[in-house]
């Protein structure tokens, strides 16, 4: 039975061309060099810091408000220490920043690029993408397709859903590649990631020595029952960019992993709760509390949403990925929750009239569709503008039609009332 509706949910389902984007990144004037560093992405870690990673001979990254850039960073060897190939890996913390500021930055010889910290407290009118079940182009054609799509429009941030490089069944090369398709983006977005059951499947050959390793994670937290190895620590996070307050979740290693998440979060969202500058709560993470795709539906995680729900009014939207396809819910207690595992590894068509588990969708279902693309989140004062954009169709069926870069499905989220 659905739950109340603590806010004003709308939508339509389109297909509608979307404005042109410059992509890129700008060279600013700097000659093509040679450039001994790849897999080059950084994440968000607080309003005045920064960490990157990536891998290759050059350790110094310089830095600046202007392509003199004036300071420099060193990069260290990460721990846990990456195994999908012999590096080196490097990761520099950059602390101390401007929030909200535009910075040039040179890896090495590496050509100029930029990053920018996140917007201030209580500021708005700012998108962040979101995607998961990714894989590289090594594997899966529609990898890099998928990736230019965000490449075109430059969001603030990415949420990446988990299963991020599907290394388990493909071998250590797609991890490498995975990070390397990425920078099409990643040298200048950041890479905000929580972990998916192909990151810890050690029976699969790979572990969260891969994951974790490559990145520094805002307010970094540890949950009970992570396996080894790849234990313990970046189990999940979370971190505010303008009116927002974004938590990531845990994969469910054990049956203490959500309860222990749930009591933090509870604290962090009473935070929010009571914070005057920010408007919207959302989490994201790997399972699917709503999904009527391949996987069933996690009905441990929507029981502790539904908890969250009911004690924070800021609660508006949960994301994941984990079944490969788009699916929208109704809120739920006040919560819409978004399915979009449509990150470009594979479809998982099901043999259905639908192609979904489940024919019809659920009560609960508002919308859905077996095709690629991405989740983009539009953060106003007021709403969260949510838009799923068609990306290629893959190789197997689809069940609608719709030209690359147009929207499909469209929705808004407003703010609870105060």
């Amino acid at each position: 039975m659905l739950g109340h509706f603590a806010r004003t949910v709308s939508f339509i389902s389109i297909a509608l061309l979307m404005p042109a984007a410059n992509a890129g990144a700008a060279q600013n004037g700097h000659p093509e060099q040679k450039c001994n560093a790849d897999e080059i992405h950084w994440t968000i870690t607080g309003l005045t810091s920064v960490t990157f990673d990536w891998r290759g001979d050059e350790d110094k990254i310089r830095y600046g408000a202007t392509i003199g850039y004036g300071q420099t960073g060193t990069g260290n060897i990460p721990k846990p220490l990456p195994f999908s190939s012999a590096g080196p890996f490097r990761q520099a913390p950059l602390t101390a920043l401007t929030p909200n500021a535009l910075y040039h930055y040179s890896i090495g010889t590496c050509p100029d690029h930029t990053f920018r910290t996140p917007f201030p407290p209580g500021s708005a009118n700012f998108i962040i993408d979101a995607e998961g079940d990714i894989g590289s182009s090594r594997d899966y054609k529609d990898v890099l397709p998928v990736q230019e799509l965000i490449a075109a429009h430059v969001p603030a941030a990415v949420l990446v859903l988990g299963d991020l490089s599907l290394a388990n069944p493909n071998g250590q090369a797609s991890v490498d590649q995975h990070f390397n398709d990425m920078m099409v983006w990643s040298q200048d977005v950041p890479y905000m990631p929580a972990w998916g059951n192909h990151e810890w499947d050690v029976a699969r050959n790979d572990d969260l020595r891969n994951y974790k390793g490559r990145f520094g994670l805002p307010n970094p937290q540890t949950s009970p029952g992570v396996p080894n190895p790849g234990c313990c620590g970046q189990d999940w996070s979370w971190f505010d960019y303008g009116n927002a307050r974004f938590i990531a979740y845990p994969e469910p290693y054990t049956v203490q992993t959500w309860a222990d998440w749930y009591m933090k979060t509870n604290r962090l969202m009473d935070e929010a709760q009571r914070d005057p500058n920010i408007t919207f709560i959302v989490t994201f993470g790997h399972r699917a509390p709503f999904t009527s795709g391949y996987h069933h539906s996690d009905l441990d995680l929507r029981h502790y949403i539904a908890r969250l729900a009911a004690k924070h009014k800021k609660y508006a939207l949960n994301v994941n990925g984990h079944s490969h396809d788009y699916e929208r819910s109704y809120p739920v207690n006040g919560v819409v929750s978004v399915t979009a595992g449509i990150g470009g590894s594979e479809l998982e068509e099901l043999n259905t009239a639908c192609l979904f588990r489940l024919c019809p969708k659920p009560s609960w279902s508002a919308f859905r569709a077996m095709h690629f693309g991405i989740l983009q989140l539009r953060f106003t004062p007021t709403v969260i503008e949510g838009t799923y954009i068609c990306g290629p169709g893959g190789g197997g069926k689809n069940d609608i039609s719709c030209t690359s870069g147009s929207v499909v499905d469209r929705f808004t989220i407003r703010a609870a009332e105060k």
